[in-house]
């Protein structure tokens, strides 16, 4: 049990609910929107106000929109008319030799700034249920009880049945309950930016560029509204802190290394400064769950090691944390044992893939010729293969 302020115990409960989702992203709401109807008393606190940034690759997979149909179908068509997204049809992937090779997706999927895709979701908790919602709210404290969780935050202190993680690759309820730290074997580093005018792009098609310089990160370039582009870099934090890499200086590397991409960004100019954020992966099995709690998204360590997508499994995690409530609080019993239930779903849905996809990583990562040699023989074929850019 983790240590806590003890005066949580003898102070007056300001709030109660049945359920408690603590981070409004993607999986926050999205259990809280798939909580809809299920008689409960939920709340959501979230420490920022909204709309708020979340530094990421604002890549919206088909995974998600997809979720969000079977949630309410009226989600999709609010999304496809959504005038912050960007759509997106294929993925252009080069290699460091400059060979390319390009993947036309099946389902709709969008570029769209977090800024933006947060608060639409977060519109939606606030409009379309009966969710009781705290921002500016900051966790400070937790404990789990035999028969409640108590919570001590900023805006007092709240008692529940059941407590979902939602906070994020810096979750204090990942650090305090389940014991996370941070291990570079299973995280990532990386960089963002916004450009303008930046020339050359295919309508609708993002794109990856794998580096010699700095291997095995890889840069992206996702276009958005209004002729701006999501840039950025990535790698994982073993190689990162192996060959001592500056990543905001990789960043402007890898543009100078492929002389196409000096060219596109010749009249661009940066919108934003570059920022960096964590990204807990999802290469190995964790416990997402304990007495009295569940963790999805990234405090649960979901993100695809592969392709570096978070907001899909987030989505996912958030939806099966939602079933697994309703499945089972009139049993009234969320102990350890039956929470299980909760991870065996998770892995059950995700797990397969992000093996696959982990191994992928350790391959080209550690044998850089194979991932050139892929691209370059799939090239020649004008063929792409469904399996090893699935994710991509």
């Amino acid at each position: 049990m983790p240590e806590v302020a003890k005066q949580i115990v003898d102070q007056d409960i300001s709030h109660h609910f049945d359920v408690i989702i603590v981070g409004a992203g993607p999986a926050g709401a999205t259990c809280a929107l798939a909580l809809e109807d299920s008689g409960l008393q939920v709340a959501i606190l979230d420490k920022a106000g909204f709309p708020r940034d979340k530094v990421c690759g604002d890549s919206i997979p088909g995974r998600s929109v997809k979720l969000l149909g079977q949630i309410d179908p009226r989600y999709q068509e609010i999304l496809s008319k959504f005038p912050h997204t960007e759509y997106v049809s294929a993925t252009r992937v080069v290699s460091s030799s400059g060979k390319q090779i390009i993947k036309y997706w099946n389902n709709r999927a969008y570029n769209c700034k977090r800024m933006e895709f947060d608060n639409l979701l977060f519109d939606w908790v606030k409009s379309d249920t009966k969710t009781t919602v705290f921002e500016n709210t900051e966790l400070q404290s937790v404990t789990i009880e035999s028969d409640k969780v108590l919570l001590k935050t900023s805006s007092g202190n709240f008692s529940t049945d059941i407590i979902v993680g939602c906070d994020g690759a810096h979750s204090l309820l990942a650090k305090k309950l389940a014991g996370f730290t941070v291990n570079k074997y299973h995280y990532a580093g990386a960089v963002r930016a916004y450009h303008s005018n930046i020339t050359g792009s295919t309508p609708n098609q993002n794109e990856i560029f794998f580096s010699k310089k700095a291997y095995p990160g890889y840069f992206w370039l996702f276009p958005l509204p209004d002729n701006s582009f999501n840039i950025g870099f990535g790698m994982l934090s073993k190689a990162i802190a192996e060959k001592k890499m500056n990543l905001k200086e990789s960043l402007v590397a890898v543009i100078e290394e492929f002389p196409e991409l000096t060219q596109r960004f010749s009249a661009s100019g940066p919108i934003q400064q570059i920022d960096g954020f964590g990204l807990p992966l999802g290469s190995r099995n964790l416990p997402l769950s304990g007495n009295r709690f569940l963790l999805c998204g990234d405090a649960a360590s979901l993100i695809d090691p592969l392709s570096g997508d978070g907001i899909g499994n987030a989505m996912t995690s958030g939806k099966i944390a939602a079933e697994h409530i309703r499945n089972y609080f009139s049993k009234g019993n969320f102990d350890a044992i039956t929470n299980q239930a909760y991870d065996k779903a998770v892995y059950r849905t995700l797990g397969q893939e992000l093996k696959r996809n982990t191994r992928l990583l350790r391959i080209s990562s550690r044998f850089p010729w194979l991932l050139n040699s892929a691209i370059a023989f799939l090239s020649k074929k004008n063929f792409v293969s469904r399996y090893l850019l699935k994710k991509l």
